[in-house]
């Protein structure tokens, strides 16, 4: 046989090249991987929208019922026929958060089961009027269903967070709790060198009345005339209010009040010898002070929480909505001082 040549079949016959798959089984696969990807998506939507559902539709986690939207869940078991229920005060105390607050001691006020309400508070205070009237709804509450109210401090309950506790019958502080912060403090901008001298752009006010525009975020930086007066019509007023509700919850006179009321802040046992706190303990100690105060052997302590629904799958709640919020009065609101019963060292 010549060099080179080769017979079918034998050992040194190279091997026949495949032929390429056709095209259309190419053509197949990318679909169904496509089709394969919207399937999965499908069902994903499809078990976020039962979720909803059987959220919105369902008992509690423990076969309470559903009431004005909260569902009961229990965090110690007991007897059914009395509760002791828990109302979580946490985070930066402004208007959704307050409203949330009411919904639950109202549905704590007319179920006859619930003995007492133990306030969980972690927070280190919020906005002026939002903490005055987180302060009255718990006042109310304890003055309309005769219910014992004990708040239990956890990490922070400073400021606003404080200023609430003072509506409390007794209060639980932990050893490590930052609390006190006692007085007020205002926050504010100003505008007028970016919006000139960055953008070339000037604001023009027009009024009647000196202290109409006072202050002005457009404006100068503030003259010592407008501080004052800030002070004396702002500051001032909510300061000794905020005085006033210490010494009044914890029968302190109030000049005793005063040396405490300079923000400053204190770990629970010195906040307890200085009469700001009953007693050091964690919150297994407050529910034993709401049994005694009850009357109660034994109860059950629940708590209060909303249905898991689609709009907090995706983010959707008022919160987040407000952020888009760009009516003039959300607008005009930005440019105002924020007055605040705040601890702004957390």
């Amino acid at each position: 046989m010549a060099e080179g040549s080769w017979t079918p079949g034998s050992p040194d016959a190279p091997a026949a090249a495949s032929p390429p798959p056709p095209r259309r089984s190419r053509v197949l696969a990318v679909l169904g991987t496509i089709l394969l990807i919207l399937s999965i998506g499908a069902n994903a939507v499809l078990l976020l929208i039962v979720i909803g559902l059987v959220g919105m539709v369902g008992t509690s986690f423990t076969g309470g019922t559903v009431d004005d939207s909260l569902l009961e869940r229990t965090v110690q078991r007991g007897p059914s026929g009395t509760k002791i229920a828990v109302v979580r005060v946490g985070g930066l105390i402004e208007d959704t958060m307050v409203e949330r607050v009411r919904k639950q001691l109202d549905r704590a006020r007319r179920d006859d089961d619930v003995v007492a309400v133990i306030l969980r508070i972690n927070s280190p205070g919020g906005y002026l009027t939002a903490s005055d009237t987180l302060y009255h709804h718990v006042q109310a509450f304890a003055e309309e269903s005769g219910k014992p109210v004990i708040a239990a401090m956890d990490s922070v309950a400073a400021s606003g967070g404080y200023y609430a506790a003072c509506a409390t019958d007794t209060i639980v502080a932990q050893r490590t709790t930052v609390t006190g912060s006692i007085g007020i403090i205002a926050q504010y901008f100003f505008l007028s060198g970016l919006m000139e001298d960055k953008l070339g752009i000037q604001s023009v006010t027009l009024k009647r009345g000196q202290q109409k525009d006072w202050p002005n975020m457009f404006g100068a930086e503030m003259t010592p005339a407008q501080r004052d007066y800030i002070m004396e019509a702002l500051l001032d007023p909510g300061y000794d209010q905020f005085v006033d509700v210490v010494a009044e919850a914890r029968g302190m006179d109030r000049d005793d009040v005063l040396a405490l009321a300079t923000g400053r802040i204190f770990m629970g046992p010195d906040a307890r010898e200085r009469g700001l706190v009953d007693e050091i303990g964690y919150f297994g100690r407050a529910v034993e002070i709401a049994k005694e105060q009850a009357g109660a052997e034994e109860a059950r302590v629940v708590e209060y929480v909303h249905p898991f629904g689609l709009m907090e799958i995706f983010g959707l709640t008022a919160k987040a909505e407000s952020l888009l919020d760009l009516r003039p009065e959300t607008l005009a609101g930005l440019s105002s001082p924020r007055i605040m019963y705040l601890w702004t060292g957390r």
